[in-house]
């Protein structure tokens, strides 16, 4: 008889291969985690000096700074107030006034605008006709004035300085100032209460594409232009995100137009060609009245007061007072309390 020899498995493996095999694992393990750990931290302290240096973190620059955009930003000191995608609070330093004028009506009319213009605070210019005498200096009361470009070049039918007007939006698009949020566009002879306009304004999104304003107090001035357009005298705004736009379409647009009446009616077809409809605010008065204006104006609504246009179509608002002296008064009463000047009590 053959007998089956048993071999125990002592015999023929190493009990202690395994947990060898494990340690041996184990110690790869962490040298790998500890390399990972080391080359995360060397990336990390690169990255944080590259935003020491350079004020920014690449990984997070804004798209319009891409090597694609064809928007260009001025640069500028304080990133944060001065950012036109930033979300902070809209000041007046965020609003560029575009102020329609000529070299014909500024003498007389730049007191208007010296009324609520304050110099090295409120931003933009009076744009004009042609330059202006060069014997007479610039008042330093007034805002700064610039020369409107390519203006004679449009057709028109009615009257060719409303093409000029309406390119306002485009020339302070184009001086290319940092921070800008917001283009207010109005006439000479607009009177505007900049901190009212600014909390206005402040309720929008600068971000979007907005243009706000106000119609006509007249019934028979919408129904010959149009209830859903922005008065020019009154005043609108125009974000910079819509002015983005609009700059690329105006010229073109402005000779499909060319048959229409005003400056304001051309930028309001324009703008809806963007797809972007009116927003109204109260507070825009275009004042197509004429003579006693205070039923108008002691009814005013609830809404801030952000505008007066015409005064030379008024009568003076208080006895014993001239026109501009009226004006001056309301102007010293809104500087005392902004948002409640022609608020009812």
């Amino acid at each position: 008889m053959f007998r089956t020899r048993v071999y125990s498995g002592r015999d023929g493996a190493n009990p202690f291969k395994a947990i060898a095999f494990l340690d041996a694992k184990g110690d790869r393990l962490r040298a790998s985690l500890k390399f990972g750990v080391w080359v995360l931290f060397v990336a990390s302290a690169l990255l944080a000096l590259n935003s020491a240096l350079t004020g920014e973190i690449p990984l997070f620059r804004r798209c319009s700074e891409t090597s694609g955009s064809t928007l260009k930003y001025a640069p500028a000191p304080e990133s944060e107030i001065h950012d036109p995608y930033s979300s902070s609070p809209t000041n007046i330093s965020h609003i560029v006034f575009g102020i329609g004028g000529s070299i014909k009506t500024w003498s007389y009319r730049r007191y208007y605008s010296e009324l609520w213009w304050q110099p090295n605070i409120t931003r933009g210019f009076v744009w004009l006709d042609s330059e202006p005498n060069p014997g007479s200096p610039w008042p330093a009361t007034s805002p700064p004035y610039r020369v409107s470009s390519d203006w004679t070049k449009f057709k028109y039918t009615r009257f060719q300085s409303a093409v000029r007007l309406s390119r306002i939006v485009v020339d302070s698009f184009r001086v290319g100032l940092p921070g800008v949020r917001w283009f207010v566009m109005g006439d000479d002879d607009t009177v505007f209460f900049p901190d009212n306009l600014v909390s206005v304004l402040g309720k929008y999104d600068h971000r979007e594409m907005y243009y706000v304003g106000g119609n006509s107090e007249s019934v028979e001035q919408d129904t010959l232009h149009a209830y859903d357009m922005a008065f020019g005298g009154g005043g609108f705004a125009i974000s910079y995100t819509l002015a983005a736009e609009l700059v690329k379409i105006m010229d073109g647009c402005l000779d499909r137009y060319s048959y229409m009446y005003g400056s304001d009616q051309r930028v309001w077809a324009c703008v809806s060609e963007l797809g972007v409809s009116l927003t109204r605010e109260l507070g825009f008065h275009q004042m197509d009245i004429r003579g006693d204006a205070f039923g108008l104006l002691a009814a005013h609504p609830l809404a801030p007061l952000v505008s007066l246009h015409h005064p030379e179509s008024i009568q003076p608002l208080f006895p014993n007072k001239t026109l501009l002296q009226s004006f001056q008064t309301i102007i010293q009463a809104y500087k005392t309390d902004p948002a409640r000047i022609m608020q009812q009590s």
